[in-house]
């Protein structure tokens, strides 16, 4: 017998006596209802719509915050800008998910989750 195959029979019977060990591996969590996205090709659609929306104002407002001056000029209305964004992106997740309720619930945005989930509609 070589040295190879007696160290490879060695390592064989250490394993063999050794327990079966489970693997660390483990499945993901679940994800959050409102974190599904729903069947309804519609509101997928309509969801994809959004965000290409949200992206088009985020490029004009990066180009338009490349001018100093206009940055200078025009600071709040650039900011509003980027809150329409947000507020867009929010939209669209809330569109896109098999639990919309739940999906507001998830909205980091105080202001925007009070509207969405305001009792009366003025």
């Amino acid at each position: 017998m070589t040295p190879q195959e007696r160290c490879d029979a060695i390592q064989a019977e250490f394993r063999a006596q050794q327990p079966e060990r489970k693997s660390i591996r483990r499945d993901p969590p679940p994800l959050a209802p409102a974190l599904v996205q729903t069947e309804v090709v519609l509101q997928l659609r309509l969801a994809e719509e959004i965000e290409y929306c949200r992206r088009l104002l985020e490029q004009m407002g990066d180009s338009l915050c490349g001018d100093p001056l206009v940055v200078g000029r025009h600071m709040i209305s650039l900011q509003a800008v980027d809150i329409v964004g947000q507020i867009l992106g929010h939209i669209a997740g809330v569109v896109r998910s098999s639990d919309p309720d739940g999906a507001v619930e998830r909205i980091g945005m105080a202001d925007l989750k009070g509207r969405l989930t305001r009792t009366a509609i003025d």
